[in-house]
Protein backbone atom coordinates (compact mmCIF):
# COMPACT_ATOMS: atom_id res chain seq x y z
CA UNK A 1 0.00 0.00 0.00
CA UNK A 2 1.77 3.18 -0.97
CA UNK A 3 2.38 5.90 1.79
CA UNK A 4 -1.20 8.47 1.05
CA UNK A 5 -3.97 9.54 3.12
CA UNK A 6 -6.23 6.76 3.69
CA UNK A 7 -9.57 7.30 4.69
CA UNK A 8 -10.23 5.29 8.04
CA UNK A 9 -13.57 3.84 7.31
CA UNK A 10 -12.03 2.77 4.41
CA UNK A 11 -9.66 0.11 6.75
CA UNK A 12 -10.91 -2.84 8.47
CA UNK A 13 -10.18 -2.49 12.47
CA UNK A 14 -9.52 -6.04 12.61
CA UNK A 15 -6.42 -5.85 10.55
CA UNK A 16 -6.07 -2.77 9.12
CA UNK A 17 -6.24 -3.61 4.76
CA UNK A 18 -8.14 -1.88 2.77
CA UNK A 19 -11.52 -2.51 2.32
CA UNK A 20 -13.33 -2.69 -1.33
CA UNK A 21 -16.86 -2.66 0.34
CA UNK A 22 -17.49 -1.10 3.90
CA UNK A 23 -20.63 -2.30 5.77
CA UNK A 24 -19.63 -6.43 5.52
CA UNK A 25 -16.82 -8.42 7.15
CA UNK A 26 -13.49 -8.36 6.09
CA UNK A 27 -13.13 -10.72 3.59
CA UNK A 28 -9.26 -11.44 5.05
CA UNK A 29 -9.64 -11.64 8.69
CA UNK A 30 -13.40 -11.86 8.87
CA UNK A 31 -13.69 -8.78 11.21
CA UNK A 32 -17.23 -7.25 11.51
CA UNK A 33 -17.39 -3.80 13.06
CA UNK A 34 -21.45 -4.13 13.94
CA UNK A 35 -20.48 -7.61 15.81
CA UNK A 36 -17.68 -6.15 17.88
CA UNK A 37 -17.32 -7.10 21.29
CA UNK A 38 -15.52 -4.03 22.64
CA UNK A 39 -13.68 -5.71 25.83
CA UNK A 40 -14.10 -3.66 29.06
CA UNK A 41 -11.48 -0.37 29.55
CA UNK A 42 -10.99 -0.77 26.01
CA UNK A 43 -10.61 2.52 23.38
CA UNK A 44 -13.38 1.85 20.81
CA UNK A 45 -12.12 1.72 17.06
CA UNK A 46 -11.49 4.95 14.83
CA UNK A 47 -10.02 6.64 18.28
CA UNK A 48 -7.13 8.88 17.04
CA UNK A 49 -4.39 9.43 19.44
CA UNK A 50 -1.28 12.10 19.60
CA UNK A 51 -2.97 13.39 16.01
CA UNK A 52 -1.38 10.67 13.47
CA UNK A 53 -2.11 7.34 15.28
CA UNK A 54 -5.55 5.48 14.45
CA UNK A 55 -6.94 2.88 17.16
CA UNK A 56 -8.14 -0.65 15.68
CA UNK A 57 -9.56 -3.95 17.79
CA UNK A 58 -8.18 -4.74 21.18
CA UNK A 59 -5.52 -7.69 20.44
CA UNK A 60 -4.23 -8.36 23.48
CA UNK A 61 -4.87 -7.32 27.50
CA UNK A 62 -2.43 -8.13 30.17
CA UNK A 63 -1.40 -7.08 33.85
CA UNK A 64 0.00 -4.14 32.41
CA UNK A 65 -1.98 -2.83 29.51
CA UNK A 66 -4.11 -2.76 26.62
CA UNK A 67 -2.45 -3.66 22.81
CA UNK A 68 -4.35 -2.70 20.26
CA UNK A 69 -3.50 -3.03 16.12
CA UNK A 70 -3.61 0.81 14.91
CA UNK A 71 -2.63 2.44 11.54
CA UNK A 72 0.67 5.58 11.38
CA UNK A 73 -1.28 7.78 9.01
CA UNK A 74 2.10 9.37 8.52
CA UNK A 75 3.69 6.31 7.31
CA UNK A 76 0.43 4.71 5.74
CA UNK A 77 1.10 1.38 7.69
CA UNK A 78 0.06 -1.00 10.18
CA UNK A 79 1.59 -0.31 13.76
CA UNK A 80 0.88 -2.12 17.18
CA UNK A 81 -0.46 0.53 19.88
CA UNK A 82 0.54 -0.44 24.13
CA UNK A 83 -1.87 1.76 26.33
CA UNK A 84 -0.02 1.25 29.62
CA UNK A 85 -3.25 0.42 32.08
CA UNK A 86 -2.66 -1.86 35.08
CA UNK A 87 -4.90 -4.36 36.31
CA UNK A 88 -6.93 -3.45 39.16
CA UNK A 89 -5.32 0.18 39.50
CA UNK A 90 -6.68 1.98 36.27
CA UNK A 91 -10.61 2.12 34.70
CA UNK A 92 -12.12 4.10 32.20
CA UNK A 93 -15.52 4.95 32.44
CA UNK A 94 -18.13 3.04 31.29
CA UNK A 95 -20.57 4.22 28.32
CA UNK A 96 -23.19 2.21 25.99
CA UNK A 97 -21.96 0.25 22.98
CA UNK A 98 -19.93 1.79 20.55
CA UNK A 99 -20.89 3.53 17.10
CA UNK A 100 -19.58 5.12 14.45
CA UNK A 101 -21.94 7.54 14.41
CA UNK A 102 -21.99 8.56 18.60
CA UNK A 103 -20.19 7.59 21.33
CA UNK A 104 -19.88 8.92 24.81
CA UNK A 105 -16.96 7.00 25.73
CA UNK A 106 -14.06 8.76 28.13
CA UNK A 107 -10.88 8.21 26.83
CA UNK A 108 -9.34 9.05 30.07
CA UNK A 109 -8.00 6.83 32.41
CA UNK A 110 -8.49 7.41 36.18
CA UNK A 111 -6.86 5.34 38.99
CA UNK A 112 -8.19 4.26 42.48
CA UNK A 113 -6.91 6.28 44.84
CA UNK A 114 -5.01 4.40 47.19
CA UNK A 115 -2.55 3.52 44.30
CA UNK A 116 -2.58 7.24 42.50
CA UNK A 117 1.40 7.04 43.70
CA UNK A 118 1.78 3.45 42.31
CA UNK A 119 0.18 4.52 38.88
CA UNK A 120 2.38 7.69 38.49
CA UNK A 121 5.39 5.88 39.35
CA UNK A 122 4.85 3.31 37.33
CA UNK A 123 3.54 5.58 34.36
CA UNK A 124 6.65 7.09 34.33
CA UNK A 125 8.85 4.22 34.33
CA UNK A 126 6.87 2.71 31.57
CA UNK A 127 7.25 5.85 29.71
CA UNK A 128 10.89 5.76 30.46
CA UNK A 129 11.74 2.15 29.52
CA UNK A 130 9.95 2.76 26.15
CA UNK A 131 12.78 5.89 25.38
CA UNK A 132 15.16 3.18 26.04
CA UNK A 133 14.25 0.54 23.88
CA UNK A 134 14.03 3.21 21.02
CA UNK A 135 17.33 3.45 21.14
CA UNK A 136 17.43 -0.54 19.42
CA UNK A 137 15.58 0.42 16.71
CA UNK A 138 15.84 -1.90 14.05
CA UNK A 139 17.71 -4.48 16.18
CA UNK A 140 16.81 -7.91 15.21
CA UNK A 141 15.54 -10.01 17.83
CA UNK A 142 13.36 -7.55 19.47
CA UNK A 143 10.21 -5.38 18.35
CA UNK A 144 11.29 -2.67 17.28
CA UNK A 145 9.76 1.05 19.43
CA UNK A 146 8.35 3.60 16.99
CA UNK A 147 7.05 5.73 19.08
CA UNK A 148 6.01 6.74 22.73
CA UNK A 149 3.78 9.43 24.06
CA UNK A 150 1.20 10.50 26.89
CA UNK A 151 -2.56 11.22 26.33
CA UNK A 152 -5.59 10.64 27.65
CA UNK A 153 -4.15 10.99 31.53
CA UNK A 154 -1.64 7.60 30.28
CA UNK A 155 0.60 6.56 27.91
CA UNK A 156 1.06 5.12 25.02
CA UNK A 157 3.95 2.54 22.86
CA UNK A 158 3.79 2.13 19.89
CA UNK A 159 5.78 -0.63 17.94
CA UNK A 160 6.21 -2.14 15.05
CA UNK A 161 3.44 -4.59 13.88
CA UNK A 162 4.55 -8.32 13.31
CA UNK A 163 2.73 -10.47 10.69
CA UNK A 164 3.31 -13.64 11.62
CA UNK A 165 2.69 -16.34 14.95
CA UNK A 166 3.65 -16.74 18.07
CA UNK A 167 6.07 -19.74 19.10
CA UNK A 168 3.22 -21.65 21.40
CA UNK A 169 1.51 -21.56 17.80
CA UNK A 170 4.64 -22.54 15.72
CA UNK A 171 5.39 -25.29 18.14
CA UNK A 172 1.67 -26.49 17.57
CA UNK A 173 1.75 -26.22 14.13
CA UNK A 174 4.76 -28.42 14.12
CA UNK A 175 3.46 -31.24 16.32
CA UNK A 176 3.61 -29.86 19.92
CA UNK A 177 7.30 -29.58 19.75
CA UNK A 178 10.44 -27.50 17.88
CA UNK A 179 13.24 -29.57 16.51
CA UNK A 180 16.55 -28.88 18.29
CA UNK A 181 18.47 -27.24 15.72
CA UNK A 182 15.69 -24.82 14.20
CA UNK A 183 14.84 -23.52 17.95
CA UNK A 184 18.83 -22.56 18.71
CA UNK A 185 18.87 -21.26 15.49
CA UNK A 186 15.88 -18.68 15.75
CA UNK A 187 16.81 -17.93 18.93
CA UNK A 188 20.46 -16.63 18.75
CA UNK A 189 19.18 -12.87 17.79
CA UNK A 190 16.78 -12.81 20.46
CA UNK A 191 19.76 -13.57 23.25
CA UNK A 192 21.87 -11.28 21.34
CA UNK A 193 19.55 -8.64 21.52
CA UNK A 194 18.83 -9.37 25.45
CA UNK A 195 22.36 -8.75 26.32
CA UNK A 196 22.15 -5.76 25.19
CA UNK A 197 18.81 -4.40 26.24
CA UNK A 198 20.03 -5.96 29.61
CA UNK A 199 22.87 -3.80 29.61
CA UNK A 200 20.65 -0.49 29.79
CA UNK A 201 18.95 -1.72 32.69
CA UNK A 202 15.65 -2.96 31.12
CA UNK A 203 14.66 -6.71 32.49
CA UNK A 204 11.63 -8.09 29.92
CA UNK A 205 10.65 -10.56 32.84
CA UNK A 206 8.07 -11.89 30.83
CA UNK A 207 9.43 -14.28 28.31
CA UNK A 208 7.29 -16.97 27.49
CA UNK A 209 6.38 -18.97 24.45
CA UNK A 210 3.80 -16.49 23.75
CA UNK A 211 6.02 -13.53 23.75
CA UNK A 212 8.28 -14.68 20.90
CA UNK A 213 6.87 -14.04 17.26
CA UNK A 214 7.80 -15.73 14.13
CA UNK A 215 7.63 -13.17 11.17
CA UNK A 216 6.71 -13.85 8.03
CA UNK A 217 10.56 -13.40 7.01
CA UNK A 218 11.01 -16.39 9.56
CA UNK A 219 12.62 -14.56 11.88
CA UNK A 220 12.07 -14.28 15.91
CA UNK A 221 11.47 -11.47 17.82
CA UNK A 222 10.55 -11.04 21.05
CA UNK A 223 7.36 -8.85 22.03
CA UNK A 224 5.70 -7.09 24.96
CA UNK A 225 8.59 -5.11 26.69
CA UNK A 226 5.92 -2.64 27.49
CA UNK A 227 4.45 -4.69 30.15
CA UNK A 228 7.57 -4.89 32.04
CA UNK A 229 6.57 -4.83 35.48
CA UNK A 230 6.77 -1.60 37.55
CA UNK A 231 7.04 -1.72 40.95
CA UNK A 232 4.21 -1.01 42.92
CA UNK A 233 1.56 -1.38 40.60
CA UNK A 234 -1.24 -3.87 40.92
CA UNK A 235 -2.93 -5.76 44.02
CA UNK A 236 -1.92 -9.44 43.18
CA UNK A 237 1.67 -11.04 42.28
CA UNK A 238 -0.01 -13.60 40.53
CA UNK A 239 -1.67 -11.42 37.44
CA UNK A 240 1.88 -10.23 36.78
CA UNK A 241 3.99 -13.64 35.81
CA UNK A 242 3.64 -16.59 34.15
CA UNK A 243 3.72 -19.64 36.25
CA UNK A 244 5.96 -22.41 34.41
CA UNK A 245 8.24 -19.37 33.29
CA UNK A 246 8.79 -17.08 36.07
CA UNK A 247 11.64 -17.78 38.39
CA UNK A 248 11.33 -17.94 41.91
CA UNK A 249 12.39 -14.02 42.44
CA UNK A 250 9.53 -13.43 40.65
CA UNK A 251 7.31 -14.57 43.33
CA UNK A 252 9.03 -12.26 45.68
CA UNK A 253 8.00 -8.27 45.50
CA UNK A 254 11.15 -7.61 47.23
CA UNK A 255 13.25 -10.24 45.44
CA UNK A 256 16.70 -9.93 43.56
CA UNK A 257 15.42 -9.47 39.69
CA UNK A 258 18.27 -9.27 37.32
CA UNK A 259 19.56 -10.22 33.62
CA UNK A 260 19.47 -14.14 35.59
CA UNK A 261 15.55 -13.49 35.56
CA UNK A 262 15.18 -13.62 31.99
CA UNK A 263 17.87 -16.32 31.79
CA UNK A 264 15.25 -18.41 33.62
CA UNK A 265 12.45 -17.35 31.80
CA UNK A 266 14.22 -17.61 28.45
CA UNK A 267 15.29 -21.81 29.38
CA UNK A 268 12.21 -22.81 30.77
CA UNK A 269 10.54 -21.62 27.52
CA UNK A 270 13.27 -23.64 25.26
CA UNK A 271 12.58 -26.23 27.51
CA UNK A 272 8.82 -26.36 26.84
CA UNK A 273 9.20 -25.93 23.00
CA UNK A 274 11.64 -28.68 22.91
CA UNK A 275 9.21 -31.43 24.77
CA UNK A 276 5.75 -29.95 25.06
CA UNK A 277 5.90 -29.96 28.96
CA UNK A 278 5.63 -26.58 30.92
CA UNK A 279 7.90 -26.44 33.98
CA UNK A 280 6.57 -26.77 37.58
CA UNK A 281 5.84 -23.30 39.17
CA UNK A 282 9.61 -21.80 40.76
CA UNK A 283 8.49 -22.32 44.32
CA UNK A 284 7.41 -25.75 44.11
CA UNK A 285 10.73 -27.07 42.87
CA UNK A 286 12.28 -26.11 45.98
CA UNK A 287 10.30 -29.06 47.93
CA UNK A 288 10.34 -31.16 45.13
CA UNK A 289 11.93 -30.99 41.35
CA UNK A 290 9.99 -33.02 39.35
CA UNK A 291 12.17 -31.88 36.24
CA UNK A 292 13.07 -34.24 33.74
CA UNK A 293 16.49 -34.01 32.15
CA UNK A 294 16.64 -33.19 28.85
CA UNK A 295 18.84 -36.36 27.28
CA UNK A 296 15.74 -38.35 28.57
CA UNK A 297 13.46 -37.52 26.14
CA UNK A 298 13.73 -38.43 22.65
CA UNK A 299 14.74 -35.50 20.88
CA UNK A 300 18.21 -34.62 19.23
CA UNK A 301 19.98 -32.47 21.27
CA UNK A 302 23.52 -32.17 22.02
CA UNK A 303 24.51 -33.05 25.75
CA UNK A 304 26.44 -29.43 26.11
CA UNK A 305 23.18 -27.72 25.32
CA UNK A 306 21.21 -29.92 27.38
CA UNK A 307 23.31 -29.08 30.18
CA UNK A 308 23.31 -25.23 29.58
CA UNK A 309 19.37 -25.07 29.52
CA UNK A 310 19.14 -27.31 32.65
CA UNK A 311 21.92 -24.46 34.23
CA UNK A 312 20.04 -21.83 33.21
CA UNK A 313 16.73 -23.33 34.87
CA UNK A 314 18.13 -23.68 38.06
CA UNK A 315 16.28 -22.80 41.05
CA UNK A 316 18.47 -20.42 43.08
CA UNK A 317 19.93 -17.45 41.44
CA UNK A 318 23.43 -18.01 41.72
CA UNK A 319 23.42 -21.28 40.35
CA UNK A 320 22.17 -20.00 37.04
CA UNK A 321 24.04 -18.39 34.22
CA UNK A 322 24.15 -14.56 35.17
CA UNK A 323 24.07 -12.96 31.83
CA UNK A 324 22.51 -13.61 28.39
CA UNK A 325 26.53 -13.92 27.15
CA UNK A 326 27.17 -16.67 29.28
CA UNK A 327 24.12 -18.83 28.27
CA UNK A 328 25.06 -17.84 24.76
CA UNK A 329 28.40 -19.47 24.84
CA UNK A 330 27.32 -22.12 26.46
CA UNK A 331 24.61 -23.13 23.74
CA UNK A 332 26.79 -22.05 20.90
CA UNK A 333 30.82 -22.61 21.64
CA UNK A 334 30.59 -18.96 20.51
CA UNK A 335 31.00 -15.76 21.80
CA UNK A 336 28.73 -12.68 21.40
CA UNK A 337 30.72 -9.52 19.80
CA UNK A 338 33.22 -7.81 22.74
CA UNK A 339 32.15 -10.72 24.69
CA UNK A 340 34.83 -13.10 24.72
CA UNK A 341 37.36 -12.60 27.97
CA UNK A 342 40.53 -11.24 27.44
CA UNK A 343 43.15 -14.02 27.87
CA UNK A 344 46.44 -12.90 29.80
CA UNK A 345 49.27 -13.46 27.58
CA UNK A 346 51.97 -16.33 28.07
CA UNK A 347 54.42 -13.30 29.50
CA UNK A 348 51.69 -11.95 31.72
CA UNK A 349 51.16 -15.40 32.99
CA UNK A 350 54.72 -16.06 33.73
CA UNK A 351 55.41 -12.37 35.23
CA UNK A 352 52.29 -13.46 37.94
CA UNK A 353 53.72 -16.59 38.44
CA UNK A 354 57.37 -15.92 39.05
CA UNK A 355 59.18 -13.47 41.01
CA UNK A 356 60.51 -10.89 39.22
CA UNK A 357 64.19 -11.30 38.47
CA UNK A 358 66.82 -8.71 37.69
CA UNK A 359 68.59 -9.23 34.32
CA UNK A 360 72.04 -10.63 35.29
CA UNK A 361 74.93 -9.80 32.72
CA UNK A 362 76.33 -12.32 30.34
CA UNK A 363 73.62 -14.88 31.24
CA UNK A 364 70.04 -15.53 30.11
CA UNK A 365 66.86 -15.03 32.08
CA UNK A 366 66.69 -18.51 32.45
CA UNK A 367 69.44 -19.73 34.10
CA UNK A 368 69.14 -16.41 36.63
CA UNK A 369 65.70 -17.99 37.23
CA UNK A 370 67.49 -21.13 38.19
CA UNK A 371 69.89 -19.20 40.65
CA UNK A 372 66.99 -17.70 42.14
CA UNK A 373 65.11 -21.11 42.68
CA UNK A 374 68.57 -22.70 44.29
CA UNK A 375 69.60 -19.87 46.00
CA UNK A 376 65.84 -20.22 47.95
CA UNK A 377 65.87 -23.49 47.99
CA UNK A 378 69.02 -23.78 50.30
CA UNK A 379 67.18 -21.09 52.58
Amino acid sequence: MDKTLVDPNRLCMGCMELLENTGVPCPKCGFSLKDYQQPENGMPPYEILNGKYLVGKVIGIGGFGITYIGWDFYQSKKVCIKEYFPKGVAKREQTTTYSTEYSTYSMDVFTVNTKKAAYLGGLKGYIKEAETLSKFYGMPGIVSVRDFFYGNKTAYIVMEYIDGINFRQFAKSSGGVLQSYILFELLKDVIKALNTVHKEGVIHRDISPDNIMLNDKFKAKLIDFGAAKHSGVGQETSIFLKHGYAPIEQYDRNGNQGPWTDVYSLCATMYYLLTGIKLQKAYERVAEDKTIPLNMFNIEIEDYQANAILKGLNVQIEDRYQSMAELYYELYHEYLPGEKPQKPTAEAVRQKTMPEIMPIPDITREEAAMQYLKQHSED
